[in-house]
């Protein structure tokens, strides 16, 4: 099936502006024993959890951006770093959520003044993952597949780099490719000023 350019637009944004509000949200809720610390509960975001979170998502939705308006080569290149920004994100994810005490070492250590790892886990009575964890993992994996469906539709869009070009560039093109030469501006101007017909072509 192919899939159009617009439709990879929309599927940037909505993941992009998800990736960024979950890295912002609470990933793990822990109870923390009262004998060491006088908080009895610590939430952590996820970009505190993994600090590299936000800026793969960031990474990602550049590199999707810059395939979106350039050629192929480059359009190809800049998905495959989009597909490489939304794996390392599942990867950073998939580790918090397999040992969330372990990523949140350096909160539970501000909070409690403990930071050997091992009496930091014996201070934890109750931990709870919330849904924003897994929110963020299944947009990493659709984050990767709008990356492939880049690679793989994206040879058959059309290129977009001449909506960007100076509009004089493009009819100089265009008179060299009829045969002609583009007038110079200050020429005109001498020949019109001199009494001359501007309108008129050479050898009329």
């Amino acid at each position: 099936m192919r899939i159009t350019r617009s439709a990879v637009v929309v599927a940037t944004v909505i993941s992009s502006a998800v990736l960024l509000i979950a890295g912002a949200q609470p990933w793990v809720i822990l109870g923390l024993s009262s004998a060491e610390s006088s908080a009895r509960e610590l939430v952590v975001t996820g970009g505190t959890l993994a600090p590299s979170f936000v800026g793969l998502s960031l990474a990602f939705a550049a590199a999707l951006i810059v395939s979106l308006v350039s050629r192929l080569v480059v359009r190809i290149v800049s998905a495959a770093i989009a597909i490489c920004a939304a794996l390392g994100g599942l990867i950073v994810s998939l580790v918090v959520i397999s040992d969330p005490i372990a990523a949140a070492r350096v909160s539970i250590s501000t909070v409690t003044g403990v930071s050997d790892t091992i009496r930091q886990r014996d201070l934890i009575d109750t931990l709870a993952l919330t849904p924003w964890a897994f929110i963020a993992l299944v947009m990493l994996v659709g984050a990767a597949c709008v990356g492939v469906a880049v690679i793989v539709s994206g040879r058959t869009w059309s290129n977009n780099s001449r909506r960007y070009e100076r509009p004089e560039s493009s009819s100089a093109r265009q008179g060299t490719r009829g045969g002609g030469v583009e007038n110079d501006p200050h020429e005109t101007w001498d020949n019109f000023s001199g009494g001359g017909d501007p309108t008129r072509t050479p050898g009329h």
